[in-house]
């Protein structure tokens, strides 16, 4: 059975980024707010997550980030929740930079379902919405 729009995740992954590199740049018709990069990229994160190997790098950021925290002995014990709060926090506390928000927002979901508990809601409801629209 296809979907509404039946794109697929690979295309549907491609067609987003496109979207969102278009209105960013906020030369053209398609205009999208510097407040409003983290939730596009977030959704292209879920995507990128069922797309094939093109996208499957960017999930492998956020896993690499957090190994990085985990390794370092200096820091002591370190889960990838914590990982995805600092995370969050940068999307959300500092000021909107399309750059930072589109990267962060891009490994979150990834990130989210690595730490598990709590921070695995969002990206799963995102990612239910998506497959029933994408595929």
């Amino acid at each position: 059975m296809s979907s509404l729009i039946a794109l697929g995740t690979g295309g549907a992954a491609t067609v987003a980024t496109f979207y969102l590199y278009v209105g960013v740049r906020g030369n053209n018709k398609i205009n999208v707010k510097p407040e409003h990069v983290p939730y596009w990229a977030f959704g292209i994160g879920e995507l990128a997550a069922n797309a094939g190997t093109a996208f499957q790098q960017i999930s492998g950021i956020g896993t690499q980030l957090s190994d990085s925290f985990k390794g370092n002995a200096a820091i002591g014990d370190w889960q990838t929740g914590a990982t995805a709060a600092l995370l969050t926090i940068a999307v959300f506390g500092l000021k909107p930079k399309a750059w930072k928000d589109a990267l962060c927002g891009a490994i979150a979901p990834s990130l989210f379902a690595a730490a598990g508990g709590l921070w695995v809601l969002p990206a799963s409801l995102v990612s239910g919405l998506i497959a029933a629209f994408a595929k």
